[in-house]
């Protein structure tokens, strides 16, 4: 038999460079050459596809699919931006070798220490929302770990959540680790006192809206009472109208910070003054200052005689 002919049949099809089969197909794991055709194949057609869709797709684990992309990076011929993007390239090429946080080792092992917090794999989206954190924020990857483990210990693993309290920390102005901890600490310290006053009254700190939070935050911050101040406010208040009401708590130590109350002393002294010493009864006294004594008998005998008539 001659050499084989080949009749193509009219039909959408993938163009793979015959560089990349006679060098790559080779030597390449066949994850790897699955990944890269499913990326041309996705490029060509103007599809957009997650990495977790990918690794569906291909019955690859996602950290399989990183890998293949990472593998590819090494070679030169495709790059995964860190917003998303995808370009292959000439492996000739150099503008974008080296340039890729995605595979940089203190990023792969960031991602690593994540997925081990949240207990699952990161999404694409995930990843690229870290991304942002070391490229929009300038935090480093320790403190994109202690964020999300700040996150985590309060059960929050929700990336909106993490987005939000990232934001939060690059708005106070945290670069480092150092900055980080002493924020976490600072609010650390602040949300005791609110569990405190929230426990006291009935509440759960998980129950406690942004409106109470900001009564707390008056009281403590700008008002500058003691908690042991604050509380005596709160036990008032339940004393009066058996419950713990914010406003009734705020309406007390307004009234207090206006009259330069600031101690339980300053209060008790108030207390003292502010009682009425219990007056004695004096029968005769009273009894007369309410009535005339003439008058009265004067008016008995002469019910008791209309009486008899």
């Amino acid at each position: 038999m001659g050499n084989l002919k080949f009749n193509l049949p009219k039909m959408e099809f993938t163009p793979i460079d015959n560089k990349f089969i006679d060098k790559y197909l080779p030597e390449a794991k066949g994850e790897f050459i699955k990944v890269y055709i499913i990326c041309l194949r996705c490029a060509l057609s103007n599809i957009e596809i997650s990495l977790e869709d990918i690794a569906s797709k291909l019955n690859l684990l996602q950290t399989d699919v990183i890998k293949a992309f990472e593998y590819w990076e090494d070679k030169g011929i495709l790059h995964l931006s860190n917003d998303g993007s995808v370009e292959f390239l000439d492996e000739n090429s150099t503008s974008n070798k080296g340039s890729n946080l995605f595979f940089d080792g203190f990023t792969k092992d960031m991602f690593e220490h994540i997925e081990k917090l949240i207990g699952r794999p990161l999404y694409s989206k995930e990843m690229i929302t870290y991304m942002s954190f070391l490229e929009d924020f300038n935090f480093t990857p320790e403190v994109v770990i202690l964020l999300v483990e700040y996150c985590t210990a309060r059960k929050k693993t929700d990336i909106r959540y993490i987005e939000k309290v990232a934001i939060a920390w690059h708005d106070s102005g945290i670069k480092s680790i150092e900055d980080a901890q002493k924020h976490i600490k600072i609010h650390e310290d602040k949300w005791s006192k609110y569990r405190t006053i929230a426990n006291y009254i009935g509440l759960k700190d998980s129950d406690i809206s942004k409106p109470q939070e900001e009564f707390m935050e008056k009281w403590i911050f700008k008002m500058g009472f003691s908690m042991d101040v604050i509380l005596e406010a709160c036990r008032i208040c339940i004393m009066r109208i058996n419950e713990g009401n914010f406003s009734y708590i705020d309406a007390i130590l307004s009234d207090w910070y206006k009259n330069g109350i600031k101690k339980i002393e300053d209060i008790n002294k108030v207390s003292k003054k502010t009682k009425k010493k219990p007056q004695p009864f004096n029968k005769g006294q009273n009894f007369e200052s309410q009535y005339d004594m003439a008058e009265l008998k004067r008016q008995l005998l002469g019910r008791g005689g209309s009486n008899e008539k």
